[in-house]
């Protein structure tokens, strides 16, 4: 959401999204990822500008979840986990037994992506960790060491599942190293805390700086709003943003070749606004094979008349079975919201294309806003829709 490249960790994050996306997105999609050609239009720098800096902001000077508050992050990351799931002590084993032995190995490698600095060498060492999980439940199901009772602790269930792996034949292993490091001693650490004591989030200082850092996001995601609205232009002059976006679009179109034959657009939050507004009335000739609006407000803006494609006259007469008719430049459209995010919309009881999925971020606040893209499971999930 909002994001500037002025931002702590605005490149390694950029970093994180284009390996999941080209490795645990792109092959199920038939693309190469070796020839995938991925892009994120920037169009922060024609955003809002605050001319004070936001001293507006209660509390004046103000603190940032950055990478050098990791711990807070993580502190932040395994009390909603607990709150999400509605347990003070989340043990894996019990996961297994009540939900299904993937969705705890997907909080695994989703608490290592919470857990660990972001950084290339983390980031491939989790994608390569999380698709040998998969070749290894594809192989063994629910093994019996993760369905026995009393349940192992979420250490030692990390171990048997990485000494599962490792017992993989060579050629389905495909891991060049996979031994306990310290990036995957800091996870065992993480999930440890996550099964036993609840996470420390009573001090009035890291609560204090969740409220900070919500109040500086919200603000610049409601000046982006505007900005994009009042500047965005019409067919004959695009405003800036449009600009920037649309030329991403075309040189993506203009890009496809064998093996990257395929235009596929994810936008998030405004991005998604964005996206359909260039889609239905912009560049209504742009053919876009799968679009994934992700933690956006699309219904939200057309439930308020604010796109420049006008509707039909007297469009909705029926709010309880009139919907918006499909783009016919859109081929499949998925839209996925997470309940305890307060900037994500549904959109399927607006339009007659679209299809909502809800997904647990594992985050509560604005930590869900942006929390979508930062966990493995995600991009599974995303992938199995898109081919549903």
């Amino acid at each position: 959401m909002n994001n500037r490249k002025e931002d702590a960790g605005f490149d390694d994050d950029i970093a994180r999204k284009t390996e999941y996306l080209k490795t645990l997105l792109g092959p199920p999609l038939d693309l190469e990822p070796s020839k995938v050609s991925i892009s994120f239009p920037y169009w922060g720098g024609d955003g809002v500008k605050f001319l004070w800096n936001q001293v507006s902001l209660p509390g004046g000077k103000f603190e940032t979840l950055g990478i050098g508050a990791k711990k807070d992050e993580v502190d932040f990351w395994l009390s909603d986990v607990q709150k999400t799931l509605g347990k003070n002590s989340v043990v894996l084993g019990e996961i297994t037994r009540t939900e299904s032995f993937a969705d705890a190995v997907d909080l695994v490698w989703d608490t290592a992506a919470a857990a660990l600095p972001n950084t290339p060498e983390n980031v491939k060492k989790i994608t390569e960790a999380y698709q040998a999980s998969q070749r290894y439940i594809a192989a063994h199901g629910a093994p019996a060491w993760a369905m026995q009772n009393p349940p192992l602790s979420n250490g030692d269930f990390v171990e048997a599942l990485v000494k599962g792996i490792d017992q993989l034949p060579k050629d389905e292993k495909k891991l060049e190293t996979f031994g306990l490091g310290d990036w995957l001693t800091s996870t065992k650490e993480a999930l440890g805390r996550l099964g036993s004591a609840p996470a420390d989030l009573a001090t009035k200082g890291l609560l204090a700086l969740g409220r900070k850092s919500t109040h500086q996001k919200a603000s610049r995601f409601l000046g982006d709003v505007f900005v994009y609205l009042n500047n965005r232009g019409n067919v004959g002059a695009p405003g800036p943003i449009v600009q920037t976006i649309l030329k991403a679009f075309e040189d993506a179109e203009k890009a496809k070749k064998e093996g990257d034959d395929k235009l596929v657009i994810v936008g998030h939050s405004l991005g998604g606004v964005i996206t359909y507004d260039i889609l239905s009335y912009f560049a209504p000739h742009l053919k876009v094979d799968y679009l994934a609006t992700i933690g956006s407000q699309i219904g939200l803006f057309e439930e308020m008349s604010l796109y420049s494609r006008p509707l039909p006259a007297g469009m909705p007469t029926d709010p309880l079975k009139d919907r918006v008719a499909a783009n016919p430049n859109v081929g499949k459209w998925l839209n996925v919201f997470d309940t305890n995010d307060v900037f994500s919309f549904s959109a399927a009881g607006i339009y007659k294309n679209v299809t909502d999925y809800k997904y647990d971020t594992g985050y509560g606040g604005l930590g869900a806003h942006g929390g979508y893209f930062a966990r493995p499971s995600f991009y599974k999930r995303l992938q199995a829709r898109l081919l549903a």
